[in-house]
Formats: structure tokens, sequence, C-alpha cells
């Protein structure tokens, strides 16, 4: 069900702004705060395997015609950065952000955000604020792909600094043969200062798709003395160049 454009163009537009400005938290954190990945240290030394495999990573999902995502943001400043968009008031209440994106040959996005769900195709977006089925249409950009896994992993993983992640293995990933990629001593001593989140055990793992170098999973979290999340931001991809992933206008 649609709305006309001129009941919903003020949500909208408000709407964009929150979208802009919460990939630009979740890229730099909140003031005070720094990308939790981009760690200032020197490459660790003897890295197994190397990082050559991470150099233009996030540049390859250009070169695939589509795929599915899901991903988990929660703790250090997403709770308060993502509440406009459904999430719990808890600080570390986690959130799922889920999509499908067609890169090739007409770009087009279907993303839900908690409750909001929105749809970018053939130059139009629609937007549904509450998840009920109803969409304000609209023909300016909600900027939400500002979510998809190519703009997390670009904001979170300075390419000066690939040397801090050391090539573990080769295995499986979501379907695909992937290098998964674990963050050194060096990482890990520096992402508590760095997303503000204190006394927390740290772990940072990459996993980049042997056939096509592009990311197929991404895990960046902070585990407190009691076991919960302290902070999470995780996504995986899967269902690359499905032909099931065709992204439409929702109905009139």
């Amino acid at each position: 069900m649609l709305r006309s454009p001129g009941q919903g163009r003020a949500l909208l537009a408000l709407f964009a702004a929150l979208a802009i400005a919460a990939a630009a938290c979740g890229g730099s954190q909140a003031s005070g705060s720094t990308n939790p990945a981009a760690v200032s240290s020197s490459p660790a030394s003897g890295a197994s395997g190397g990082t050559s495999g991470l150099g233009g990573a996030a540049a390859a999902l250009a070169n695939i015609g589509s795929y599915k995502f899901k991903m988990t943001l929660a703790g250090g400043d997403w709770g308060s950065t993502l509440s406009a968009f459904g999430a719990s008031a808890s600080a570390n209440a986690p959130i799922d952000i889920t999509g499908t994106i067609v890169v090739k040959p007409a770009k087009a996005i279907d993303i839900t955000v908690g409750v909001m769900h929105v749809i970018e195709v053939g130059g139009n977006s629609y937007l549904d604020l509450t998840g009920s089925g109803t969409f304000i249409s609209s023909p300016t950009a909600t900027s939400l792909d500002s979510f998809a896994p190519a703009t997390m992993f670009s904001s979170l993983i300075d390419p000066s600094l690939l040397g801090d992640f050391n090539k573990v293995g080769t295995g499986p990933r979501n379907g695909v043969n992937a290098d998964h990629y674990q963050g050194s001593p060096a990482v890990i001593s520096a992402l508590g200062t760095l997303t503000n989140v204190q006394s927390a055990t740290w772990t940072a793992d990459l996993w980049i798709a042997t056939d096509g170098g592009y990311p197929v999973g991404m895990a960046i979290v902070g585990t407190a003395a009691d076991g919960t999340v302290a902070y999470e931001m995780v996504f995986d991809i899967t269902n690359v160049n499905d032909p099931s992933n065709a992204v439409t206008a929702p109905s009139a």
C-alpha cells in the first residue's frame, strides 16, 4: 500500500537524515570514539598467509550482480544511534538489519532496519516507517544503503591497516569457500578504547570469498565478563547472484 508523496515527504526527509547520521556513527562511532577496526598500530609481524586478500574486498561487491545479507548491531554507541529505527531503549539490545542488494544491471535495495522497511528501485524510494505495510513513495533517496555491507566494511576496515588482520585458514562460509582473517593482538588491545566499551574480551574476524574477493562475513564482538554482548557489529552475505534476489516496488 502506498501513500502519496505529499503525505510522507517530511517524514521521509527526516528518515533520510537519520539514516545518514546513523551510518556516520556506524563508521566512525559517536563523538569521542573511533572506527572499531581502524586500529592505529604497526602491521603484525609473521602474519600467517598475509593480508593480500583484504585489499579491495568491499569494492569487489560491485563486481557481483546481487546478494542478500543479515547484520546485527549491539552495544557501544549503536543503541542510542539506532533507537530511531525501532531498537530497544536498552543500550546493549541488538537490532537486526536484513536486506537484498541488487548491484547490476540496475542498482536497487530492499532493507529493513528494526521496524522500518525501505525499498529503492527504478529511481524511486518507498518507505514504511512502522512495519505496517503502508509505504511512502518519493523520488528522494533515503541513503539507507549506508547500512549495506560494502559501506560498513569500507568504513570499519582502513586499507592502510590491513596488516593487523592475519589469515588463519580457508573453508566454507555461507555456501562459498572463504579465507578467514582474525585481528592481531594489536587490534584486540585497542578495541575497548576505540569503541568506548571497557572491560570486554574482543574478537575481530573477517571472511573473504576466495573466488571473487568480496566479504562473505565480518564480526567485531566485545563480550562482557558476565558473558553478555557489550558490543557487536556482525554481518553475513548469502545468496550471491541468486535469481530470487529481485527487488520490486510495493503494490499500490
